[in-house]
């Protein structure tokens, strides 16, 4: 089984779930079902199912994942013994429950941004919950929404924190390119539109607009854009992006708006265990 599915199910079964070993039968067989209350976005089914499997668990699936799921919905049905099925209910829900909330605000953050630029993308960040950005991240994708760099390892982006260590831009942007191919694509953090315009002088790919105000971002894109080189600049949107303002942030049509909130604010889709 999945590592992670085997510390998710210790964590909650302990040394054992003392009050079914009490109550049932080794061999006592049921049936139940696993239903949605809230409507959204699904996420987790295929992990949840290796979950049931493993612990011998006949399932027969209505949804998968990506699917549009409303109020009331049956999700799975599952058989086995009552013990297995009762020692993962818990499990099951939560893994459900948060994946899918993640997928849902992903694909509402998605279409709102399409209505107003088609060919802007919602992006996630490296905000996650240490040990779940694997299935956090998945569950992005699965709501329509780009994984973003999975790691420090993924891509390079000078930040801030780069600079305040005591190199500057230039020298920064001439050692990465000295000690690396020229495929690899460079990010470069920027929270002015001077740094923005040196940013590109100085051959980034793509420029961060790191907490700029909508008209900010707008002015920087196109002071950026005014200066006709010879390549195509990628500009994404990120710092304090939500719903409340996510809008707003889509006219500016920058190429990708990543959003922290999706991972690390995103409440989890309510489902439910019923015996039948």
């Amino acid at each position: 089984m999945n590592s992670d599915l085997t510390r998710f199910l210790k964590e909650d079964y302990g040394r054992g779930d003392i009050t079914s070993e009490l109550l049932f039968s080794t061999t006592l067989k049921t049936k139940a079902v696993i239903l949605t209350r809230e409507t959204g976005i699904i996420a987790g089914c295929e992990l949840i199912n290796e979950l049931f499997q493993e612990l011998g668990l006949v399932t027969e699936w209505y949804f998968q994942d990506g699917n549009h799921i409303k109020e009331n919905d049956r999700i799975v049905s599952i058989e086995g013994s009552a013990r297995h099925i009762l020692a993962s209910e818990r499990t099951s829900l939560n893994i459900l429950g948060h994946m899918s909330g993640i997928a849902t605000n992903t694909k509402k953050a998605v279409d709102t941004v399409k209505k107003i630029h088609p060919f802007t993308n919602i992006a996630a960040t490296r905000k996650t919950l240490p040990g779940l950005r694997q299935l956090e991240k998945y569950s992005v994708i699965i709501g329509g929404g780009l994984s973003h760099r999975y790691d420090l390892h993924d891509m390079i982006i000078v930040k801030d924190t780069h600079l305040k260590l005591g190199k500057n831009i230039d020298t920064i942007i001439k050692l990465i390119k000295e000690k690396t191919n020229s495929s690899q694509k460079i990010e470069i953090e920027t929270t002015t539109i001077k740094d923005a315009i040196k940013a590109a002088q100085l051959g980034a790919d793509i420029i961060m607009l790191d907490n700029m105000t909508v008209d900010d971002a707008k002015k920087t894109i196109n002071a950026v854009k005014q200066m006709n080189l010879s390549r195509n600049i990628v500009f994404e949107i990120s710092g304090g992006i939500n719903f409340s303002n996510l809008k707003n942030y889509a006219t500016t049509n920058a190429n990708i708006i990543s959003m922290g909130c999706l991972t690390h604010s995103s409440k989890s889709l309510d489902f439910s265990l019923k015996i039948i």
